[in-house]
């Protein structure tokens, strides 16, 4: 089995030295006031005309980002494969990525207004919710639980999973590379309750969590690099974090997936937490982060089956995925 040299838990979400001070640019300048802008309109607007506008910003955005337009078609023209195993049509592709720019425009709108909703209704009225009793169990039994999700659909309103039964989730997050943009959004990821880490340096306070019977929250969806480990993913090996075994085989926490997904119109989505997965202390520890991992991975690509073009195909998920693509050696 080909593996991507591979680190403890702490080391594959932590740095060697600590991040430098951010330099303002007048570039983060200019993406800051063209995001801070569209935000105050399309708060401004009811759910339809914002949902519009976003749709045609996701419009442009796919006509003038041409690098992440292409790494999305080829990601699916070489990754997804309909059930009966055949490939998308050209047209399929190039719709879907238009989709795809669509959603995570819409998906902005949402993390925007998302705060101001909560406040004014009812959760219940935009968000379904099912499968709450495997983190319930986790929760009460003591041992904490890890909700495991990807960047699909609108992954912040997972923490409202936590809340529900009276727990204040942990989620790690990437800083943004604006500081500016950074220091806004994460004021507004605030807003779904959940308490957000840095990816550098996170493991410890995800350990002590835990270890308090809590919930932590973590997207593995993304290329890790040489902090992975080479396990299918769309039916080619790519390179993932084992970081949620990892803790689960440390401190007996349940691994629990979980995912929210747009079923509209409008503002609505469906939010689902699976079984949980089995964690077996006893065996071989390597063999079993290996297997937690590549089961996590089946997972996640069920989920985004079900709602394709809401996930992050932009991303070069498979960058350091083995040249020949196989994981045999």
């Amino acid at each position: 089995m080909e593996r991507v040299p591979r680190r403890g838990p702490g080391e594959a979400l932590s740095t060697a030295d600590p991040p430098a001070e951010p330099v303002v640019t007048a570039r983060h300048r200019l993406e800051y006031w063209i995001a801070r802008s569209f935000a105050a309109v399309v708060a401004a607007l009811p759910w339809s005309a914002a949902y519009f506008l976003a749709r045609r910003a996701g419009d442009l955005l796919h006509l003038v980002d041409g690098r992440h337009r292409e790494i999305a078609r080829e990601n699916i023209r070489a990754r997804y494969r309909l059930e009966d195993g055949s490939a998308l049509s050209e047209t399929e592709v190039r719709t879907m990525v238009r989709d795809v720019f669509r959603h995570f425009v819409s998906l902005g709108v949402e993390v925007v207004r998302l705060q101001p909703e909560m406040a004014r209704r009812p959760i219940e009225e935009f968000l379904t919710f099912e499968g709450e009793e495997s983190l319930r169990e986790a929760a009460e039994s003591g041992r904490g639980a890890i909700i495991v999700s990807c960047h699909l659909g609108n992954w912040e309103i997972i923490a409202a999973a936590g809340l529900g039964i009276g727990r204040t989730p942990t989620s790690v997050y990437r800083p943004l590379d604006n500081p500016l943009l950074d220091t806004w959004v994460r004021s507004l990821r605030g807003g779904t309750g959940a308490e957000v880490v840095p990816k550098s340096g996170a493991v410890r306070g995800l350990l002590r969590a835990l270890r308090k019977g809590g919930i932590v929250a973590i997207l593995v969806d993304q290329d890790a690099r040489r902090h992975g480990i080479q396990v299918p993913f769309f039916g080619l090996p790519a390179s993932t974090i084992p970081t949620p075994a990892e803790l689960a085989l440390r401190t007996g926490a349940a691994i629990i997936p979980g995912f929210a997904i747009r079923t509209g119109p409008g503002f609505r989505y469906h939010t689902w937490l699976e079984p949980e997965v089995t964690v077996r202390k006893d065996a071989d520890h390597d063999q079993e982060v290996e297997r937690i991992t590549a089961e996590l991975n089946v997972r996640l690509e069920a989920a985004i089956r079900r709602a394709p073009e809401q996930w992050l195909w932009l991303h070069r998920r498979w960058k350091s995925s083995p040249p020949e693509g196989d994981l045999e050696t």
